[in-house]
């Protein structure tokens, strides 16, 4: 039996609309489609595990040296393999926040504290988080934050970095959902380098390759990479996998047309649930955070709409939700939906 709970896992139920898993709202690309199915036939072998093909590519696309790159399948098992790699003692998480920081964590024995963030503040990070991270090995955030969608500062981010620097503490920054910005360049802890930082990415969200696992890491330094690369599984991406993440680098315009339509339907949905009298919390990403009634989630699920209820978050409860940005077909019927629930 599965423990924790995660946007889109529940195949058992009954649903036509699926707002808990927030991938892109595009659908995986042709090209990204084509390149997994083409690797199949060259899958009789084994993948290379050092994944320097597409190692070399990110380097080229990001300016990253291929060296402090490491690949791994989907952003759950490079959380894992870090912490494995490092074992830290001490740990602080920005919450709320994605649960697999806590529980790989807590399964290397690391004492783990929380920093919560204020629904009076909106769930903004500020200057304050940087008197908490003293005493603790590592320090683990997200920009855009799930599941509140919102981004750090870069003046902000650059504390924390140095801080972390000065306190001999990793930094570890998931940026799963930056590519949903407009602004992912001027966002990333890229800008705040230094040898004690690790940056996740993904292709699971951005992409819409969930299915596929893929994620990797940037390290600031070579040696925190070579640790990471060789813990755990000696083949962690498939031949599929990495011939689609190959692919999915080239489709610049498929990204920058993914943001924009994000950018417009979450918009668009904003107006509406605040024209429904909902709250709901500023957000760059692919999903909004909002608050209601405990019993929606499940007057949405005899909808056959599913929403991300939040209860299981640090500092939130079952009246916080999030809701995926789909397009305006769906995102006009979960309106509609809802006002029906909510008015019913």
């Amino acid at each position: 039996m599965l423990n924790g709970k995660h946007g889109g896992n529940d195949l058992s139920l009954d649903i036509q609309h699926d707002f808990s898993a927030n991938l892109s709202p595009l659908g995986m690309s042709e090209s990204v489609r084509k390149a997994a199915a083409d690797a199949v036939a060259f899958s009789g072998r084994y993948p290379d595990p050092l994944c320097r093909e597409l190692r070399k590519k990110l380097s080229g696309k990001y300016g990253i040296l291929a060296d402090d790159i490491v690949c791994g399948n989907g952003a759950d098992d490079l959380i894992y393999r870090t912490v494995s790699a490092l074992k830290p003692k001490s740990a602080l998480i920005v919450s709320p926040a994605f649960s697999e920081y806590k529980k790989a964590l807590s399964e290397n024995g690391c004492k783990v504290d929380e920093y919560i963030l204020s629904e009076e503040n909106e769930f903004e990070v500020t200057e304050e988080i940087v008197s908490h991270i003293s005493g603790h090995d590592m320090v683990f955030l997200c920009t855009p934050n799930n599941p509140t969608g919102r981004v750090i500062a870069p003046d902000i981010l650059e504390k924390i970095s140095s801080e972390c620097e000065k306190n001999s503490a990793f930094l570890f920054c998931d940026e799963s959902f930056i590519g949903f910005t407009d602004r992912a360049a001027e966002l990333s802890a890229l800008n705040c380098m230094n040898d004690k930082t690790i940056i996740l990415s993904s292709f699971t969200k951005l992409y819409a390759m969930a299915g596929l696992r893929l994620g990797y890491v940037v390290c600031g330094d070579k040696s925190i990479a070579d640790r990471i690369a060789f813990t755990g599984q000696y083949w962690s991406v498939s031949a599929p996998a990495q011939a689609a993440g190959i692919a999915a680098i080239d489709e610049e315009e498929y990204v920058r047309k993914a943001a924009e339509l994000v950018k417009n339907e979450r918009a668009y949905l904003q107006k509406e649930l605040h024209i429904l009298g909902i709250k709901n919390y500023p957000s760059d990403a692919n999903f909004i955070l909002f608050r209601a009634d405990k019993n929606l989630g499940e007057r949405m699920l005899k909808e056959k709409i599913l929403l991300r209820c939040c209860e299981d978050y640090s500092g939130l409860d079952g009246s916080f939700y999030r809701i995926a940005v789909k397009k305006h077909e769906e995102n006009e019927i979960l309106i509609s939906v809802l006002r029906r629930c909510i008015n019913g």
